[in-house]
């Protein structure tokens, strides 16, 4: 009987060390399990900063490059240039065309230069092809500069800088496409907008003109140039031209919404929807087969380091009645109706 009870106590013993034993090894698999989560958690965390964040143009790793004629925005950017120096004829010292910043007016939290690119070297050439094309569209033939900002409130800021640089020690006016004085200022929105100013360049026979350009889809766009022309008034002309009645019965708001409800293939555009394009008005009015139109520039988003910019797609202008669309060249300066 004795005999039988220090079996089974023996046998019980085994019993509760073979319980402890799997209970140990339990006790190892948990404490296994700790580090593989955290390594699991690194390597989603790696892919993350790889592939993932740079989709949203965001490159915790700085490795990224600027894209072509792209550089990194300068801190403190105090003039915007167009053109290289050159050596003034009188007294022989370089004078280059050059204005003050945006950065110089901005306060501090109101806004940031992110991006700056310079001409394209592969396409200079001897000058500009005439002084009828279009102070929106960058000649190929004209080197340009295009600066571009983060704001929060472009029209108050646009404004802020077209008190600073129009007249005064800077010079510069309000003009159209053609380097035509425009005298009224117009009234800036938020939402979208653009305005072209220019000034004498300090080359001969040449302009120093600055196209600014911004809409709710997109950057505060500063682009400036050289190219031949000379800025002109207007010819008086007394009980001619456009009356101030029509412009108050077309808002540009409704125009620009007119362009939006179409199509981009009845504008000769590509893609599905107008969404795609951005819509920057030009101030003022022309006259095309004796109607009083107003000029479109229309814009597609180029993607550019984790953010884009217009580049612009066609220029149209939409009659007063909206009846009449037509097609301008910018190089030819010809027109054609598209319905």
């Amino acid at each position: 009987m004795a005999k039988k009870k220090k079996e089974k106590k023996k046998k019980g013993g085994e019993e509760e060390e073979l319980q402890e034993g799997q209970q140990g090894k339990k006790g190892k698999k948990k404490l296994l399990l700790i580090p593989l989560v955290l390594i699991l958690v690194a390597a989603i965390a790696a892919a993350a900063v790889l592939f993932v964040l740079p989709r949203f143009g965001i490159d915790l790793l700085g490795g990224s490059e600027p894209g072509p004629g792209e550089e990194e925005p300068p801190k403190n950017l105090e003039v915007f240039i167009a053109g290289e120096p050159i050596q003034n004829e009188e007294g022989g010292e370089e004078v280059q065309d050059a204005t003050i910043s945006l950065d110089t007016l901005l306060e501090e939290g109101e806004g940031a230069l992110i991006a700056f690119r310079k001409p394209d070297p592969a396409n200079k050439s001897e000058g500009s092809s005439s002084s009828a094309s279009s102070s929106a569209e960058p000649d190929p033939g004209v080197p340009t500069y295009t600066y571009i900002y983060d704001v929060a409130s472009p029209a108050a800021i646009v404004d802020r800088y077209l008190d600073a640089v129009l007249g005064g020690e800077e010079k510069f006016v309000l003009v159209d496409e053609t380097f035509l004085h425009l005298e009224e200022r117009p009234v800036l929105e938020d939402a979208v907008g653009s305005v072209t100013i220019a000034r004498a360049s300090v080359q001969e026979g040449h302009v120093f003109q600055m196209v600014i350009g911004w809409s709710d889809a997109s950057a505060l766009t500063f682009r400036t140039s050289a190219p031949e022309g000379k800025i002109h008034e207007p010819e008086k002309n007394p009980g001619g031209g456009l009356g101030s009645e029509v412009i108050e019965t077309v808002p540009v708001t409704a125009q620009i919404e007119k362009i939006k409800g179409m199509s981009p293939s009845q504008l000769g555009l590509d893609g599905e929807s107008m969404e795609e394009y951005e819509i920057f008005p030009v101030e003022g009015f022309v006259k095309v087969d004796g109607l009083d139109c107003r000029r479109f520039n229309l814009y597609r988003r180029v993607e550019s380091g984790g953010g884009h910019y217009p580049d612009l797609e066609g220029i149209i202008m939409l009659s007063a009645d909206q009846e009449h669309i037509y097609w301008l060249d910018p190089e030819s300066n010809a027109v054609t109706e598209l319905r």
